[in-house]
């Protein structure tokens, strides 16, 4: 499994595994801070490609900072919320949770696309409490249409220029989606959509904030 230990091993390379608690948005260049001050948001993308013998993997995604108007407790507790998934997550047309295993981890299971292609598989979730980290990835064992997926959703207080008190969510993914015409074609468009997802989630809270 040479290809998924090089996904691991890239994520820690850019930061985009679970860190300490202390490590926290230092890890951003003085101008994405500016940036997230004027209420814009930090996109990173990235690419990999592994040829291990017997499977070539190519992944796609990166990580995004946004600053949501709501306090951490807030956004932890949207994150908890399974439903909530089918709006803050890119083009989601079903969510289900499949089951809540008896160390905490969530089998959701997804079904995603449009009107031309769309994608059913399984994602694990595990609460991190002490990290404000919600880990994700691949459920193997579950049917699944797309190659592999790992990510991390970190919520962190942030104190906006004017003194409120409001939240930084960092979104980190890699996925695979496999050989055929979704790769070929749309991966531009794949990598957009996994990367929209702290602003879909600024919306979500905007919108229930004032309907």
């Amino acid at each position: 499994m040479r290809a998924r230990a090089v996904v691991v091993a890239t994520l820690f390379g850019l930061g985009l595994c679970a860190r300490a608690v202390e490590a926290r948005a230092d890890t951003l260049t003085p101008p994405e801070s500016t940036q997230l001050a004027r209420g814009e948001t930090v996109v990173r993308e990235h690419r990999l490609n592994d040829r291990a013998p017997g499977w070539s993997a190519h992944y796609v995604g990166g990580v995004t900072y946004t600053v949501v108007d709501a306090s951490a407790p807030e956004i932890s507790s949207l994150l908890e919320d399974v439903e909530s998934y089918r709006r803050v997550l890119p083009r989601t047309k079903r969510v289900k949770l499949v089951s809540i295993e008896p160390n905490g981890d969530r089998l959701v299971e997804l079904v995603q696309g449009n009107a031309l292609v769309e994608a059913e598989y399984t994602i694990r979730v595990r609460h991190y409490p002490a990290l404000r980290e919600v880990r994700f990835w691949l459920e193997p064992s579950r049917p699944h249409e797309i190659d592999d997926a790992f990510g991390y959703f970190r919520v962190e207080p942030f104190t906006a220029p004017g003194g409120e008190q409001q939240t930084l969510l960092t979104y980190a993914i890699l996925v695979d989606v496999g050989p055929g015409i979704v790769r070929d074609l749309f991966e531009g468009k794949v990598r957009a959509a996994l990367l929209s997802v702290p602003q879909l989630v600024r919306r979500y809270v905007a919108e229930g904030r004032h309907p």
